[in-house]
């Protein structure tokens, strides 16, 4: 197969060879010959209030099929609470001919009714949420360019045939387009999927904060990047397959099914691509009990030839005010990086190793410290997350998978880049990508009648000032800064417990919590002076289960 590694900048051609809750294992325990004094200050619990706007909308049947088009077909409603989801269902894709965009008229968008939740103190027993999970169908209008009109055929002897080429001097102005949105609520987060926008999830709301955790693209933009000379720049989290970079077909509609099952609700989006005939989809599914999102990616080569292909998902993020601040942290659990593209000369070539987070005396992962852009490959992730958060809004998000599945992870930031490559209000974002293979210069076969998939679960976390580890349980923080330790954690569902602080593998110090998703357990421990003792984290809870650990605990 030919492979190109399309790279954003420059298009260099190059060959190269080259996760569900993570699973807590002890960390080693050293020796302590001494417990320390106990020296804390107050722990606090916090619980921002909603600052979501209050609205209303139109259900979703339980069960509903539709091919996205750019009119807006009538969708059945609405879905009462359920129990906690336990795996991401996977429901038969519905294989229709793509449609062609065409612009509509807008119309108005609803509203969304939000309840503030309420701040239990940690010794207080816990109070559970009433449970809330529907689904609705409604509009979003936004700005967008005529690209419809730039397009160029091509011919098989076109290695991105029979997909369009595009002729940037003929892209027509933006203009409004009216967008069907399909919404998943519950009492946590806020999910709203675009079909007609391949599919992707575009707005991921933090109903603690009211934060949008994805960037939103204000304007549908066309570049010239990507595996096909063009790629829409819409934002939120797309789907890419079956080439490496943005794929093939993530610009055009495709079909969807809402379903209501005993887990959740799942909003599965599908389409079967051109040029394999495989047919690609992603199973979304939100539960009223949990904070996280579960995405769970797959394919099925229903061909009677094999198929080679990469399947990716490409979520780009922000985390405040949709821009990247300064102070957002790239939190990875590995050592070393794989370069694929930098515009940074201080810093190795493509497909070179790069040490991470520290390289000539720059802390990479903040993100403050990028002079160009830079993208790169994450080969060994040792614990099934990464994260990313924004230390100036004290805002995060966990991506959570079962270690060594799926096999890819990247990261790329345009950092110093003109935002007007991408949009026109000077917005920016980090890409945050998951994938079958572990980086674009790896193929995967897929045989006739043979499928490929995984699921992810995705959480925000605030208030907790940076993530040490995480699972699709709950999130930890540990640091030190001049002898005063700082603890956090947060949970992806109503969860009491205890949470114990280790020093030199020893228990120092405990704090009794009862937390619902969207608040957040922080508090200080001194050092006594003299001690340097190993530090370590463990929330268990109050059946004695170990939920999540780090650092040296016993």
């Amino acid at each position: 197969m030919y492979h190109r590694i399309a790279l954003r900048y420059g298009l260099i051609s190059l060959l190269a060879a080259s996760a569900v809750a993570c699973a807590v294992s002890p960390a080693p325990t050293p020796t302590a010959t001494a417990t320390p004094r106990v020296h804390t200050q107050p722990a606090t619990v916090t619980a921002a209030p909603s600052r979501v706007p209050t609205t209303t909308a139109s259900p979703i049947p339980a069960t509903s099929t539709r091919r996205a088009t750019l009119t807006h077909p009538t969708v059945t409603v609405a879905a009462a609470a359920t129990t906690g989801l336990t795996g991401s269902p996977t429901p038969a894709p519905t294989t229709v001919a793509p449609a062609t965009p065409e612009p509509v008229t807008p119309t108005g968008s609803p509203t969304l009714t939000v309840a503030p939740t309420g701040t239990p103190q940690p010794d207080q027993p816990l109070a559970r949420p009433a449970g809330l999970l529907r689904a609705y169908e409604t509009t979003l209008t936004l700005q967008t360019y005529g690209y419809e009109a730039a397009f160029q055929s091509t011919t098989p002897d076109d290695p991105i045939y029979p997909y369009p080429r595009m002729d940037a001097a003929r892209v027509g102005p933006p203009a409004p387009r009216s967008y069907q949105a399909l919404v998943l609520e519950n009492d946590y987060v806020i999910v709203t999927v675009l079909p007609q926008l391949g599919g992707r999830i575009y707005r991921w709301i933090d109903k603690a904060t009211g934060r949008h955790l994805l960037y939103e693209n204000p304007v549908v933009k066309p570049t010239q990047w990507g595996y096909r000379g063009w790629w829409l720049a819409a934002g939120g989290i797309e789907w890419a397959f079956p080439v490496e970079e943005h794929g093939l077909n993530e610009w055009r509609p495709w079909a969807y099914t809402v379903a209501q099952t005993a887990r959740g609700i799942v909003i599965t989006v599908s389409d079967t691509e051109d040029r394999t005939g495989v047919t690609v989809g992603v199973a979304i599914s939100l539960d009223a009990e949990h904070s996280y999102l579960t995405i769970a990616p797959w394919a099925k080569n229903a061909t009677g030839t094999p198929q080679s292909y990469q399947l990716w998902l490409n979520a780009m993020i922000t985390l405040g005010d949709n821009r990247v601040g300064a102070r957002t942290r790239v939190i990875l659990p590995t050592d070393q990086v794989i370069v694929h593209s930098t515009g940074d000369g201080a810093l190795p070539g493509p497909w070179q190793p790069l040490a991470w987070p520290i390289y000539g005396g720059r802390d990479l992962s903040r993100y403050g410290t990028w002079s160009n852009y830079l993208g790169f490959f994450v080969p060994h992730v040792s614990e099934g997350f990464v994260a990313l958060y924004d230390e100036d809004a004290d805002q995060g998000i966990v991506r959570t998978f079962n270690p060594g599945w799926p096999a890819g992870t990247k990261i790329f930031g345009p950092a110093t880049l003109p935002p007007s490559l991408w949009t026109d209000d000077g917005s920016s974002y980090i890409e945050l990508w998951s994938g079958a293979t572990a980086t674009f210069a790896d193929y995967a076969t897929l045989q006739p009648g043979a499928s490929v998939g995984w699921t992810e679960r995705w959480y925000p976390a605030q208030g907790i000032g940076s993530v040490r580890s995480a699972n699709a349980v709950a999130v930890l923080s540990l640091s030190e800064v001049g002898g005063t330790v700082e603890v956090g954690t947060a949970v992806t569902a109503p969860t009491t417990g205890e949470l114990t602080l280790y020093v030199g593998g020893a228990a120092s110090t405990s704090w009794s919590l009862a937390l619902l998703p969207g608040q957040a357990f922080r508090s200080f421990w001194n050092r006594p002076a003299g001690t340097e003792e190993p530090l370590g984290l463990r929330l268990r809870s109050t059946a004695g289960e170990y939920l999540i650990q780090t650092g040296a605990v016993p």
